[in-house]
């Protein structure tokens, strides 16, 4: 069974497995992010490009996501595994991430700091669904903080540097800034910039380093936002225009225009046809029919 929560920039997954023959989960490609897996009872094993360790008790891995990850029970496990795992963006970590070349997963023992931080994940995401965005939002950038203290802790050896360390911090905060506003049609790159006492030239100078622009952001975050509340049957009542103004789109005809071209139908027709499949029980390439489809993620 799996359960997928989006926590502002960050997924968060929980994955169970009961009984022999379990089929791994298959975590998608997605260069630019990483993932922590943990294990809240039995033994996970995590494979990526032919490489495969396991996790168990307090040890946590972490590995980027640059190829696909494949997550499962251990061998020795014949009754019930359950792995708790965190995607966030490489960008937002203030450490220094595995090297994606090395095509490994690196595994560290984690008493205290990591059963910590696999139980904040599992507590956010069972709350998040009576939550706004803003609210979410703020559960995200308190997992980043103690995933941060886990990375440090036991990732980074004591004579490594990481000289990016404020410049990462400062971007986790932007990130958490923009996701608490998204609704607030005046959340501008200048705003942003004025709120963090940073000039307009350094913040689009923090997201060119990762391929991107402030405004490219805002609109992306305001755009998967709007598509998490389109999905979201307790707002199946809200209108589309209302949704969009929740997330700072003025006018409908920008929220279709921007909407259609990234998701590939305007957003009214999106939401009818996310309901009409869930009505005659088809998944569409959706993850589970026990996935909140509010905050579903592909896994």
């Amino acid at each position: 069974m799996l359960r997928t929560t989006e926590l502002g920039s960050v997924t968060a997954h929980r994955i169970t497995f009961r009984g022999a023959g379990c089929v791994p989960h298959a975590l998608e490609a997605d260069p630019g992010r990483h993932a922590l897996v943990l294990s809240s009872f039995g033994g996970i094993g995590v494979a990526r490009a032919g490489c495969e360790l396991v996790v168990r008790d307090a040890a946590v891995a972490l590995c980027d996501t640059l190829l696909p990850l494949g997550i499962g029970p251990a061998p020795e496990n014949r009754a019930a595994a359950e792995a708790v795992v965190m995607v966030f963006p490489g960008s937002a970590m203030p450490t220094v991430p595995p090297d994606a070349a090395a095509a490994q997963i690196r595994v560290r023992e984690a008493a205290g700091s990591g059963p910590l931080l696999r139980s904040f994940l599992v507590e956010a995401a069972g709350r998040a669904a009576g939550l706004g965005a803003p609210e979410v939002a703020r559960f995200g950038d308190a997992a980043l903080h103690l995933a941060a203290a886990v990375l440090e802790r036991h990732f980074v050896e004591a004579d490594e540097v990481c000289p990016q360390t404020q410049q990462y911090e400062l971007i986790t905060r932007i990130r958490g800034f923009i996701d608490r506003n998204l609704g607030d049609c005046g959340l501008t790159p200048g705003l942003v910039a004025s709120a963090h006492h940073i000039s307009l030239r350094y913040l689009q100078r923090l997201f060119k380093t990762e391929g991107s622009t402030p405004s490219d952001w805002i609109r992306q975050r305001r755009l998967e936002n709007s598509r998490r509340e389109l999905c979201d049957a307790r707002l199946r009542s809200v209108s589309v225009r209302e949704i969009g103004l929740r997330n700072g789109f003025t006018q409908p005809s920008d929220f279709s225009r921007v909407f259609r071209a990234r998701y590939g139908l305007p957003p009214g027709r999106f939401r009818d046809d996310w309901f009409r499949q869930d009505a005659i029980g088809q998944s569409g390439g959706r993850v589970s029919a026990m996935t909140d489809p509010a905050t579903a993620r592909k896994i």
